[in-house]
C-alpha cells in the first residue's frame, strides 16, 4: 500500500517472508538485485550480469560497508541522495566518481533532473537531462529506470542512449498511477 503525504509517500507491505525456492537460478543474461544496507548478501552465484540498486535506508545511517556488496556486481544504480549518503560526498558527480571506483558501471539517477553515469567497460561518461512531464505517481519509477537501463545495456546501446532510454521509460511511468502497471511496453518506448 502506498500512503501519500506532504509531497512524499511511504510504502507498506505485508510482513511475511517470501517462499523458499528449492531450485537453481534460471539461466539469464542479467539480474537486478536490491541490496540490503544491513544484511551482507552475496550475489556471486547469480548468473549473468548483476545490476544492483538499493532501497531507502529508514535508519539514515547509510552504512558505507554496503558498497562491499558490489564486488560481484556489474552495475550500481542508486538515486542521488542514496549515492551521496553511501559515499559520504556532497555532489552527485563526486558520488559517481567514488562508485565508479567500486563497480564497472555506476549510474546516479536524479529524478526529473535526469541521470549521470560512468561505464568503465566502454570508457564512456554521460549525463542526460530529465524528460519534462506532468507526474501523477512516482511509485516504481526507479525500478522502471533500472529495467530499461538493463535492457538498453543488453542491446548494446552507447551509454548516453542507455540513459535516455531509461529516462524515457521512467518518464512514461510517472505519468500513470501505480507501480508495475505503470511501466511502459517496448512498443511504447519505440
Amino acid at each position: 500500500m502506498a500512503l501519500s503525504y506532504d509531497d512524499d509517500r511511504a510504502l507498506v507491505t505485508h510482513g511475511t517472508p517470501p517462499p523458499a525456492l528449492h531450485t537453481t537460478a534460471p539461466s539469464t543474461k542479467a539480474s537486478i538485485v536490491h541490496l540490503d544496507p544491513v544484511a551482507d548478501i552475496s550475489v556471486s552465484d547469480l548468473p549473468g550480469l548483476v545490476f544492483a540498486d538499493v532501497g531507502w535506508d529508514p535508519t539514515h545511517q547509510w552504512r558505507p560497508e554496503l558498497l562491499r556488496q558490489l564486488e560481484h556486481c556489474h552495475a550500481f544504480m542508486p538515486n542521488e541522495v542514496e549515492a551521496m549518503a553511501y559515499t559520504r560526498t556532497d555532489t552527485s558527480w563526486n558520488a559517481l566518481k567514488k562508485l565508479a571506483d567500486v563497480v564497472p558501471i555506476a549510474v546516479v539517477t536524479r529524478g526529473a533532473r535526469g541521470a549521470l553515469a560512468v561505464d568503465n567497460v566502454t570508457g564512456e561518461h554521460a549525463e542526460v537531462d530529465g524528460v519534462n512531464v506532468d507526474s501523477v505517481d512516482s511509485t516504481g519509477a526507479g525500478d522502471v529506470f533500472g529495467a530499461a537501463f538493463v535492457h538498453a545495456t543488453l542491446t548494446g546501446m552507447p551509454l548516453s542512449e542507455r540513459l535516455q532510454f531509461a529516462n524515457k521509460a521512467a518518464a512514461i511511468s510517472v505519468q500513470r498511477p501505480g507501480g508495475a502497471t505503470a511501466a511502459p511496453t517496448l512498443s511504447e518506448l519505440s
